[in-house]
């Protein structure tokens, strides 16, 4: 019994197919494996990316905080001050109705 599918290719044509398969994968996997390290690289260099923000996040509200703490200080000084001024003159204002 004779195989007579014409549409089978032949033997010549199936190692030409897998000699042009190989060329392809040859220069393929080079460049996959080349693009492989870069991502793992890019992976390594970012895996702590999101302890990085948290920690400058941390900082910049650490930061605002004092400055809110040192402007309130300054401006709590300027009412102590002006309060202080306020009673001193009440006081002798006191004085000085009472001794004029």
């Amino acid at each position: 019994m004779s195989d007579t599918n014409t549409d089978r290719p032949g033997i010549a044509e199936k190692v030409r197919f897998w000699e042009e398969q190989d060329k392809i994968n040859q220069a393929l996997i080079p460049r996959f494996m080349e693009m492989h390290e870069i991502v793992v690289d890019l992976q390594k260099r970012t895996e702590n990316i999101g302890g990085q923000i948290a920690a400058a996040e941390a900082r910049v509200v650490q930061n605002m905080n004092k400055q809110a703490q040192d402007s309130f200080d300054r401006s709590s000084r300027h009412v102590r001050f002006a309060a202080y001024g306020a009673l001193a003159l009440s006081a002798f204002a006191f004085l000085f109705a009472l001794f004029a």
